[in-house]
């Protein structure tokens, strides 16, 4: 089977991203590290500009970085038995106000220690304080330790990525999602 990074897909010219103003001690770190997060605070809001975007897409550019999804994107998450939390989050316009419903913010919280780091690209940097630092360029993941892991992060200081499988990849497809993102091996 077929293991993809999901990125953001960047082409859409009119594509809605959120910014946030106030992150109620949230730091954009607690969500990306593979970790259930018991922080969350339903104050929290997105906004965007309808001038300088206003398609609303399944997976939401954000400036926390973090993987915002649409309903029909967290449906097909559970249905493949995805391991995350999900952070019903408010998205308006800047000056209308205009509410997006139906959007959460997702913390992937499956690791999976899958790295093949002789088969990836990569270059370390050694430091004093944190050891050895790998800065892969591309990954290489043991195939025999993902059976039936669809959506992952890799553990070791290695979790910023999402790991995605065919599996997922094909679903997200058939469902014709409004770019969600770009899928690379």
């Amino acid at each position: 089977m077929k293991y993809y990074k999901l990125l953001m897909d960047s082409s859409g010219e009119n594509d809605i991203v959120c910014h946030y103003e106030n992150n109620y001690g949230i730091q954009q770190y607690d969500l990306k590290m593979g970790k259930k997060f018991d922080g969350w605070d339903d104050n929290f809001e997105f906004y965007y500009d309808i001038t300088e975007g206003e398609v609303a897409t399944d997976y939401l550019a954000n400036d926390m970085g973090w993987l915002v999804v649409s309903g029909k994107f967290k449906k097909v998450m559970e249905d493949l038995g995805i391991q995350a939390e999900f952070f019903a989050v408010n998205i308006r316009e800047k000056t209308t106000k205009t509410k997006l419903n139906n959007y959460y913010v997702t913390n992937i919280i499956e690791t999976v220690d899958a790295l093949c780091l002789p088969e990836s690209e990569y270059f370390e940097t050694v430091t004093k304080k944190a050891g050895t630092i790998y800065t892969i360029q591309k990954y290489a993941v043991y195939g025999d330790k993902l059976v039936d892991k669809n959506m992952f992060k890799l553990p070791n200081r290695q979790e910023i990525p999402t790991f995605v499988s065919e599996i997922f990849k094909d679903e997200v497809s058939k469902k014709k999602f409004d770019r969600y993102g770009i899928f690379r091996d």
